[in-house]
């Protein structure tokens, strides 16, 4: 789906904002200050549920305000209208609307906008632990496996309950009797983030080949558990460790993605410049993926793409980009002249002029 109007009210320093993209490149320009990143956020809100900046709602509220609102019209590939809206309030409660009926989780606003955000902290892919390794690597079997997340959530509660019982010191056999659920829920996530990322490395090889001739990275998974026995077998195993630490130590929730140059963890020799063309290399291979799996195409947001790359690599990215069918919100402060420019001004977004 693409967005055909996107509204929002009360939104970080947006007080009340119309605009409709078009289907393509759309650049929104202006002034350090003036709401470009706001309104990217507010976009990636409306899929997430949060900001790519913050996962705080209270921080998203426009200050003397109680609630903001978030709202996009969008047309599928069949040229059918859908509408989707969210309402999150200081006090923590959050409305969901798809086509005017409620909704109880942001995950079927999440499926049907897949937006994925290239942002001044996209580094932080290769920077930061492994936690942001494995929210991207689930962004991508989310939107192509659609019992991902059903199983995600039942590994999830089970993973608690377990790990609740191993806090309290309750008997060996109400922490067991945990494990089955457990390790059936996590063998069908680890085989499913396999599976994904099978796909996804020779994605990531062509899409780094474009970018860059002048160095390779190897893309590698690691399960979170023993490699040489079953999740089951190792919780068991594990049991007095995990007595021992309080929490499970074992499972799919301690997976991460390795990228290694050479025999060497990529961030100990990559330049800042080089994990950026892999960072977007990586990006652009889940969109790839995306799109052969699922026939579908993800809505992109660029944050100060120019300040991230040079002059010619933005423009590679931007070709890479535009050869796809998808659309794409740039902010910046300048005019890129391979996109469809909007300018912030007081009151609203406008077409810019020149």
């Amino acid at each position: 789906m693409i967005l055909t109007q996107f509204q929002v009210i009360n939104f970080r320093n947006l007080g009340s904002l119309t605009f409709k993209p078009v289907a393509g490149l759309n650049a929104i320009v202006g002034p350090n200050g003036a709401g470009k990143s706001s309104v990217l956020e507010a976009i990636h809100t409306l899929s997430a549920g949060h900001s790519f900046r913050t996962r705080k709602p209270r921080e998203l509220i426009s200050h003397e305000h109680e609630a903001f609102t978030v709202s996009g019209l969008l047309k599928d590939r069949q040229e059918r209208e859908h509408r989707c809206g969210m309402k999150r309030s200081r006090d923590g409660q959050i409305e969901l609307r798809m086509n005017f009926e409620p909704i109880h989780s942001i995950a079927e606003i999440s499926r049907a906008i897949p937006i994925k955000a290239l942002t001044p902290e996209s580094h932080e892919l290769i920077q930061a632990g492994p936690t942001v390794r494995r929210q991207f690597m689930d962004w991508g079997a989310f939107h192509v496996e659609p019992d991902f997340y059903s199983q995600w959530k039942r590994y999830k509660r089970a993973l608690s309950q377990r790990n609740q019982a191993l806090r309290v010191g309750v008997p060996d056999a109400e922490v067991v009797s945990w494990n089955e659920e457990l390790a059936l829920s996590g063998a069908w996530i680890d085989g499913c983030r396999e599976n994904y990322l099978a796909q996804l490395q020779p994605a990531f090889k062509r899409m780094l080949e474009q970018l860059s001739n002048d160095f390779t990275v190897e893309l590698g998974y690691k399960r979170g558990f023993s490699i040489e026995r079953s999740l089951l077998e190792t919780l068991e195993k594990n049991l007095r460790q995990h007595q021992r630490f309080k929490t499970t130590t074992d499972g799919p929730h301690r997976a991460e993605i390795t990228l290694t140059v050479g025999e060497h963890p990529a961030k100990q020799v990559l330049s800042r410049g080089q994990q950026k063309l892999v960072v977007y290399a990586l990006h652009l291979a889940q969109l790839e993926v995306l799109h052969q799996q699922g026939d579908r195409h993800a809505i992109v947001l660029c944050d100060d793409l120019a300040s991230e790359l040079d002059k010619s690599n933005v423009a590679l990215v931007l070709s890479l980009l535009a050869s796809k069918p998808t659309q794409v919100f740039i902010a910046g402060t300048e005019r890129l002249e391979q996109a469809e420019n909007f300018e912030i001004q007081s009151g609203g977004l406008l077409p810019a002029i020149g």
